[in-house]
């Protein structure tokens, strides 16, 4: 890739490029070429002074862009962005040419006001996004809850959970928290990933994972009624969104019992399994003539047309072992002295492995609900049900 791209530039610079003098005792050589529907421009400055010809790469994005461009969506091309002013003397400084998204992040750019205030207006309805934990899967247990009705629970073991890393709008474009759990010794890693715990003076975690947060305060971009070329940019504060710092501890009382949850994990692995366990056909006829064919799919096409075999037929193949999220697991109980916490419902993966728990996405407990009953010292049990489970069976 890097030698086509050199090959392209010394074309470009060749066929279009010429030198000219600014005045300042440098030539300068000038191209543009596109690759992958990414447009690049280069620079070429010989110095006098027996430095030598130095590069400066910039993409087709001016650092410093209009409201219109503000407002566009974030799948504009660069083909319709504006051409940078490269005529600055001194201007050695590299960036990198990239897609929307990207280009914006390195600007530091906002979201497109609207779609900023989408979030904002989300996060004050629903309540802010809070980190998840990393837990391990210790097994299941039951309990019986005050009705005498017997619950199966699955036993998620929190091991040490510590903040590595906080991600900020300001620096990464985004706000995120990176977690980790568990122990590694100092030879398992990489040299990178060392430095990385030691310069957040964190014992070296076994697991890693980055949840999506939400800032205390966001800023919302609207625009000026006396200048429509300029934003005004509001401070919002978010009720109950919080700051989290590096090594801070989150421990099995980060939930509580009686809210709802969603675990993600690696299911457990099957094999290369047939049609019948993979995907519950119901086999072929055991008898009336069936030869060695009573567990097979049968038929997986038409005839000449289409000619072929559609994409995604239910066959035999690999079972198990992918990521699975399973959304609204009632957490039945928490033992913050211990970090266990035991939740009702299924949990990808087998005994050991390490799952993600997370705020549940679609039934979220409230700001207040989080304010009162996080963080509290002791096993906690959710409380009693209101409606009575044996109420069929005692209508007589």
């Amino acid at each position: 890739m890097l030698r086509r791209i050199g090959r392209r530039v010394a074309a470009t610079a060749t066929r279009g490029g010429g030198a000219s003098g600014n005045g300042s005792g440098k030539s300068v050589a000038e191209g543009c070429f596109s690759c992958s529907e990414q447009q690049f421009y280069h620079r070429d400055v010989n110095d006098d002074d027996g430095v030598g010809t130095t590069r400066a790469w910039r993409s087709l994005v001016a650092p410093s862009t209009s409201s219109s461009l503000l407002s566009s969506t974030r799948t504009r091309t660069t083909s319709t962005m504006m051409m940078m002013n490269a005529t600055s003397s001194g201007e050695r400084k590299r960036t990198y040419a990239s897609q929307a998204k990207a280009v914006d992040a390195l600007f530091k750019r906002p979201l497109p006001h609207k779609t900023q205030e989408q979030l904002i207006k989300s996060a004050q309805r629903f309540g802010p996004k809070r980190p998840g934990l990393i837990a391990v899967k210790a097994g299941m247990t039951c309990d019986w809850d005050e009705w005498g009705q017997r619950h199966p629970l699955t036993v998620l073991w929190i091991d040490d959970n510590q903040i590595v890393q906080v991600k900020t709008e300001e620096n990464e474009g985004y706000s995120s928290v990176q977690v980790g759990s568990g122990y590694k010794k100092p030879k398992s890693v990489s040299k990178p990933e060392l430095g990385h715990f030691r310069k957040a003076q964190v014992p070296i975690k076994r697991f890693l994972s980055e949840f999506r947060v939400t800032p205390p305060t966001m800023k919302m971009y609207k625009e000026d009624d006396e200048n429509e070329d300029k934003l005004e940019v509001v401070s919002v504060d978010i009720k109950g969104a919080r700051e989290y710092k590096v090594g801070e501890s989150l421990n099995a009382n980060h939930f509580f019992a009686g809210q709802y949850v969603d675990v993600q994990g690696v299911t457990s692995g099957k094999g290369f399994q047939g049609p019948m366990k993979r995907w519950g056909f119901s086999g072929q006829p055991a008898s009336h003539g069936n030869t060695k064919k009573h567990r097979a799919h049968g038929s997986i096409g038409q005839c000449q047309d289409p000619g072929r075999v559609f994409k995604g037929k239910k066959m035999a193949g690999q079972m198990g072992g992918r990521k699975r999220t399973v959304q609204n697991c009632f957490v039945y109980k928490i033992d913050s002295e211990r970090n266990l916490v035991y939740v009702r419902g299924q949990v990808p993966g087998r005994r050991g492995s390490m799952v993600k728990i997370r705020d549940a996405l679609r039934k979220r407990a409230t700001v207040e609900e989080l304010e009162d009953k996080i963080g509290q010292i002791g096993v906690t049990i959710a409380p009693k049900s209101s409606k009575d489970p044996y109420s069929a069976y005692n209508k007589d």
